[in-house]
């Protein structure tokens, strides 16, 4: 509330140059009347008299008991208390008025909340097909959070946009003491927006780490409440309070975690080669075990077209002209650990069969 909101606030006048030197000169004598002061100052009359209405109308000066034309100095703490006293008056009775505005809206939720089809099926879970109602949910738990935020972002590089949205939100948390974890895929280290963002998160407090396997999109507030993708809707989120369901996402994301390597947003070379290599581990693994692109890309959070050229390179290194050989070769040369128990894939006939 301002004073704009209060009726003949605007009235009250500013202190200006004059007036501090007029209220300063006040102060070092028991009295001052318009003339001496004038003289004393070299100010214009007239300019001290309206000087000397706006510093009474501030409570600053009052007129001296006797004495018509002559004023005093009052104590600032003392004038601002008379001067306030109406318009803090107004303002308690409009906090008082909206307080009880907002429990009587508050009281309505449970009705509300008791009768939405997805509360008749399952309170602990209910499903959100609306971007901007999955927004404000997320922006309400950021508020209501109280010790963790753990994060799970799978599919590579993001949106700016949404990372813009995601640092505002995250910042707010993180100035409040709660501590925050994020977990990213290997490739959403290559993205400068991505690795702008865990920059600025990071200075805050908040530990980010990648990991080359894949894992599902979260967020997790307190361990209790977890809002999750979902399946045939990317705009939309399931809101899941159930404690079974929300214990076993965030066993998910420690499991992942322990066995991530921590997010360095400054650029290292010989730790984005290390990345690169585990990256190319991973896409040799799940080409010997017979998966195909789309698959292999969803895992590695990368685009399929950038996966098809990955594989084609690696083939190519290996000196592989078919799958089966690669994935012959991969064994046999021991390109990747622990490699005995693949079942490599039948080599696909000519047809397709």
């Amino acid at each position: 509330m301002t004073y704009s909101d209060i009726p003949d606030a605007s009235g009250i006048p500013q202190a200006g140059a004059v007036a501090h030197r007029v209220y300063a000169y006040a102060v070092h004598r028991v009295c001052i009347d318009v003339p001496t002061c004038a003289r004393d100052l070299d100010i214009p009359p007239e300019q001290v008299e309206e000087t000397v209405k706006d510093l009474t109308h501030l409570r600053l000066l009052l007129p001296a008991q006797g004495a018509g034309d002559e004023y005093v100095a009052v104590n600032p703490m003392s004038a601002s208390l008379q001067l306030l006293a109406p318009y803090d008056e107004e303002l308690r009775a409009r906090q008082h008025a909206l307080e009880q505005i907002r429990q009587q809206m508050h009281s309505l939720m449970p009705l509300f909340r008791s009768n939405t089809p997805e509360a008749q099926r399952d309170a602990s879970i209910e499903r959100i097909d609306d971007l901007n109602a999955v927004r404000g949910i997320l922006s309400r738990l950021a508020e209501e959070c109280q010790h963790e935020v753990i994060t799970s972002q799978p599919g590579g590089a993001r949106d700016a946009g949404i990372l813009e949205e995601a640092a505002r939100r995250d910042s707010y948390v993180l100035e409040r003491g709660v501590r925050m974890r994020t977990l990213y895929q290997h490739t959403a280290r290559f993205d400068q927006p991505t690795r702008a963002y865990v920059d600025r998160i990071s200075h805050k407090g908040a530990e980010v780490r990648t990991t080359g396997s894949g894992f599902m999109r979260a967020i997790i507030y307190d361990s209790r409440t977890a809002v999750i993708s979902l399946p045939d809707n990317p705009q939309g989120a399931a809101l899941v309070q159930n404690p079974d369901i929300t214990h076993f996402i965030v066993q998910a994301f420690e499991w992942a975690w322990v066995t991530a390597e921590p997010f360095n947003p400054r650029f290292d070379r010989d730790e984005i080669r290390s990345i690169s290599d585990s990256l190319n581990q991973t896409l040799l693994r799940m080409l010997a075990s017979g998966h195909d692109d789309k698959s292999i890309a969803r895992q590695l959070g990368i685009s399929p077209r950038t996966c098809q050229r990955r594989i084609s390179e690696l083939m190519q290194e290996i000196g592989a002209r078919t799958r089966l050989q690669a994935g012959y070769l991969i064994r046999e040369h021991g390109l990747v650990p622990h490699t005995d128990d693949i079942d490599f894939p039948d080599e696909p006939s000519e047809d397709g069969e």
